[in-house]
């Protein structure tokens, strides 16, 4: 169903293609969002792998 007046809201497309790719406060925001999401996953990586060391070290 296609909204064919000026009152419809953008489609999400529509929204990513405003952004600025050049805008250096964008790319900024961008090295930060993706800084902390590297670091959560990197902490839930080694949340689940401190299990599998404590077992080690019982057995020894």
């Amino acid at each position: 169903m296609e909204c064919l007046n000026d009152g419809c809201p953008k489609t999400h497309e529509e929204d990513i293609m405003d952004i600025p790719l050049d805008d250096p406060e964008a790319n900024k925001a961008a090295a930060k969002i993706q800084a902390s999401f590297r670091g959560h996953m990197t902490r839930k990586k080694m949340k689940e792998d401190k299990p599998r060391e404590e077992k080690r070290r019982e057995q020894k």
